[in-house]
């Protein structure tokens, strides 16, 4: 499920299009071979990228991208569902939305409310902002992740 809310920045098509575009990338991000690409990590994320990870720490362009490079396939999944795409401007959009990480017996962990900040410039969207909250467990519905329907519990 996707809520696009439009106050009139940009058009009401665009705005879905947009939505779209920023969903792709923004499940790029949760993709392991992604994320050890810096190529397309520098496509995706601006250079003064913050993050606030669900820890509490916060994390710069640099420490993210390292940190990726010492990432491990574990053979976890990212989960992700319910996102919203709010434009703050014509060139700057807050995409929310809940994931969680499956495991490979089908268990799942790590629920979170995550929120992105989306900056257009040169025609080109790059992750500005990002943060992830832990939350409650809560009920699993289509996976836009992969683009699969939710396994149930």
């Amino acid at each position: 499920m996707v809520i696009c809310c439009n106050w009139g920045i940009p058009g009401k098509t665009e705005i879905h299009e947009i939505a779209d575009i920023l969903i792709e990338n923004e499940t790029k991000l949760h993709q392991f071979e992604i994320r050890k690409d810096p190529e397309v990590i520098s496509r995706l994320l601006s250079p003064d990228f913050i993050e606030v990870g669900k820890s509490g720490r916060t994390f710069d362009f640099k420490a993210i991208v390292r940190s990726m490079q010492q990432e491990e396939n574990t053979g976890w999944e990212i989960h992700s569902q319910n996102y919203e795409c709010i434009p703050l401007s014509d060139t700057v959009i807050m995409l929310l939305y809940k994931s969680a990480r499956r495991g490979q017996l089908g268990e799942y962990k790590g629920f979170c409310k995550r929120s992105s900040i989306w900056v257009r410039s040169k025609g080109q969207w790059q992750m500005k902002f990002h943060q992830g909250t832990p939350c409650q467990e809560f009920k699993l519905e289509d996976n836009i992740s992969c683009k699969q329907p939710a396994f149930k519990l």
